[in-house]
């Protein structure tokens, strides 16, 4: 896959198939954009280009107001691969991005590609106060004859609640991530450096791994989850915990990983964890005796888990 970060930079993408968003976390509702605009281009015989934003436009009008992220750059740009398209141009969200008119971003947007057809999702909007949406798209577009394509938002239960990224952050901080995993279509997962500890888990016979977590990343709710662990492209079974460890003091939040039947060394290397399924809630200890017995208990459950998805 191609990548670009502004539309001066692209080159080769004459007539392509576009597809727009933010497509914060490529969620189900975002791949089924993208694989319109394959489709697409594969019968006219052109590539499909997925045009993005480097992040959520409140991280630059209101700071302190945007909402945690689902996936890193770096994820968001591997989802986005996986899904099959051919170019991404990432645009960099700054003043000039956001205050720019719908008719001028229609007029870069147009001007770069010749596009043969544009796919957006209903809710999409764009230019200075989102005044642009999928009406002024399709009115402009009409002018110099681009179909454009407006996909209905995907459901995912009986009451016809739309897939969308604020339900998919709700769903996390809440610990659902059975849930989750089906709204994104893959399990939700965090990429991080390993970091030393405080060494406490090897001396009761849980020795973890604890992530270093960028800034504003989504984060499950406390507790203790079964998760995988990708390492050099092999799915090694897991246990997570999320929170402060209360039975100890002076702790903090993390993210500790015991990794099962597994020995070797991964300080200093990024780590990508998989949440699977929250087990229970964080939980404090009258006594390391207790807390050790819990442990095994929900060792145990791991297992099993891993047992019977392999049957």
């Amino acid at each position: 896959m191609e990548i670009f970060h502004s539309f001066q930079e692209v080159k080769g993408c004459q007539h392509a198939v576009v597809a727009l968003g933010t497509f914060d976390g490529v969620h189900m509702g975002h791949q089924k954009v993208m694989q319109k605009a394959i489709e697409e281009a594969d019968m006219k015989g052109y590539k499909s280009v997925v045009v993005t934003f480097s992040g959520h436009p409140l991280s630059v009008l209101q700071p302190d107001k945007e909402p945690v992220r689902l996936a890193t750059m770096a994820q968001k740009i591997q989802y986005i691969q996986d899904v099959g398209i051919d170019v991404l141009v990432i645009l960099p969200l700054s003043w000039t991005l956001l205050n720019e008119t719908p008719q001028s971003f229609c007029q870069q947007l147009y001007k770069t590609f010749l596009p043969s057809a544009i796919v957006v999702g209903t809710n999409f909007t764009y230019g200075a106060g989102a005044d642009g949406n999928t009406d002024t798209l399709r009115a402009f577009m009409e002018l110099v004859q681009v179909p454009v394509y407006v996909l209905p938002l995907v459901s995912f239960d009986k009451n016809n609640m739309p897939v969308s990224s604020t339900i998919i952050r709700q769903l996390i901080q809440d610990g659902k991530l059975e849930e989750t995993t089906h709204l994104l279509g893959r399990p939700f997962s965090i990429v991080g450096t390993v970091v030393t500890g405080d060494k406490r888990g090897r001396t009761i016979g849980f020795p973890t791994a604890n992530m270093h977590i960028e800034k504003n990343m989504a984060v499950p709710a406390d507790g203790v989850y079964v998760s995988e662990v990708k390492h050099q492209g092999i799915l090694l079974p897991a246990m997570t915990n999320v929170g402060e460890n209360p039975t100890f003091a002076n702790q903090y939040r993390r993210i500790e990983t015991y990794i099962l039947d597994w020995h070797g060394d991964i300080y200093g290397q990024d780590m990508e964890l998989h949440f699977l399924k929250r087990l229970r809630g964080e939980e404090r200890f009258h006594s390391v005796e207790e807390l050790v017995a819990c442990m095994k208990q929900d060792e145990e459950k791991v297992r099993n888990y891993f047992r019977q998805r392999s049957r």
